[in-house]
């Protein structure tokens, strides 16, 4: 262990209605998973199975919980994992108290498109003019009896207690450790969060005072800037991925002590299945010829499911909605692409239900509930690379349709119109 893989959960009550997120450091997790956490949860009496959202910050650096190339998960790790991620939210409900909140954001700049249109065709290497997103998103909780903010710093409050937990969003891959490591890690993200625990540590007893958690952004195509002379991409040293930690901690906590907190004008939550159809299906004889290949794990296995139950012409999944007062958290179900991500933010934007020049915010979520593979946008779709042609790692019977960003951007503002506004 290089450093401790963990997991965090915050639940959320306005008298009404109970929503928890669970945040941990795994690489995936499946929707049969998430469906054994949430049952298990309303089992011990705590939230229904809607309310509930399950992200993963995809270190690379976790065993396996999820079936991938010739690598399929341990059924005892995984019950157990499961059983402990339901005993965190029933454990977090029993530690309610009344809380304000307060948004913020910040830049690190450590990320970087990782798609380069070359006469070869689309590359993994950066992009230094492709798509990325830098900002910091965060979500600070405080006590509802701390101490109004008294001074200023420049423009800002300054909020004169610690805050109980502190929610932030990065978008980019968490691989500074790559495939030579073989120590556990949660990566850049687990690096950031000890910055950000460290900073709100209690004098006393050195107890953690704050709950810091990360909620990974639509990076299915950014990735640390690390390079190697010749430009390939590289992996990291852990020196350097405690640089980055600090790096992103730091703007974290500046952009957390940015904002006053206020109420939170009520929560809801709500879920919709989704349907990505495949845009073809192999046959028998298709995957009779690929055993002989590189790709025959995934003949093998597809071959099995065939002769057992046939092979679906679509993926079955779903995406999830949050809203916290005049904020909004959009849970997607895979190696969502920044495209798709911001997409939806601009969309929610456009018909009022998130106003940036109020200062309200859109999280669009991209390693949650679900882990499908990866979800490409439209245009990357017609470019080719990596995104759109791996989905046999995952062991799918094939790409997805190139309506799979509509579907995906359909069914989240369906959900936050159904939500409402605050």
């Amino acid at each position: 262990t290089l450093d401790p893989l963990e997991a965090r959960a915050v639940v959320f009550d306005d008298g009404q209605t109970q929503a928890a997120i669970l945040m941990v450091d795994v690489c995936g997790l499946t929707l049969a998973s998430t469906r054994r956490i949430r049952s298990l949860i309303e089992a011990a009496g705590a939230i229904g199975p809607e309310q509930v959202m399950v992200t993963y910050s995809h270190t690379h650096s976790a065993p396996a919980t999820t079936p991938y190339v010739n690598q399929p998960p341990d059924p005892a790790y995984l019950a157990w994992l499961e059983q402990t991620l339901a005993d965190l939210v029933t454990t977090a409900r029993r530690r309610l108290q009344p809380a304000r909140m307060a948004v913020g954001e910040g830049r690190a700049d450590f990320n970087v498109n990782r798609r380069l249109r070359t006469p070869e065709g689309m590359v993994m290497r950066a992009n230094p003019h492709g798509l990325v997103d830098r900002r910091v998103r965060v979500l600070r909780f405080e006590p509802e009896d701390a101490p109004l903010p008294r001074g200023t710093l420049g423009n800002a409050a300054m909020p004169q207690v610690d805050p109980l937990a502190v929610l932030f969003s990065y978008v980019c891959h968490p691989t500074v450790l790559g495939g030579t490591n073989y120590r556990y890690s949660g990566d850049y993200p687990g690096a950031a969060r000890r910055v950000v625990e460290r900073a709100f540590t209690a004098p006393d007893d050195g107890a953690p005072a704050c709950l810091a958690g990360f909620l990974p952004g639509c990076f299915g195509d950014v990735r640390p800037h690390l390079l190697a002379p010749e430009g390939r991409f590289r992996e990291g040293t852990p020196h350097e991925l405690l640089i980055l930690g600090r790096r992103l901690g730091g703007a974290v906590l500046q952009a957390a002590e940015a904002s006053p907190a206020g109420a939170v004008e009520g929560i809801a939550m709500a879920t919709r299945e989704v349907t990505l159809p495949y845009a073809s299906l192999p046959t028998a004889e298709d995957l009779r010829a690929a055993l002989a290949g590189p790709r025959r794990y995934w003949a093998q296995a597809l071959l099995e499911r065939l002769d057992r139950e046939g092979l679906p012409a679509a993926e079955t999944t779903e995406v999830q909605v949050l809203r916290l007062g005049r904020h909004w958290l959009v849970a997607l179900p895979g190696e969502t692409t920044l495209e798709i991500g911001l997409a939806i933010e601009r969309s929610l934007a456009e018909i009022g239900l998130a106003r940036p020049d109020r200062g309200d915010i859109t999280l669009s979520i991209g390693y949650a509930n679900d882990y499908v593979a990866y979800l490409p946008s439209a245009s990357l779709m017609t470019e080719g690379g990596y995104e759109v042609t791996s989905w046999y790692e995952y062991l799918r019977c094939g790409p997805f349709t190139p309506d799979l960003e509509g579907r995906l951007v359909q069914a989240a503002l369906g959900l936050a119109l159904e939500l409402g506004a605050a």
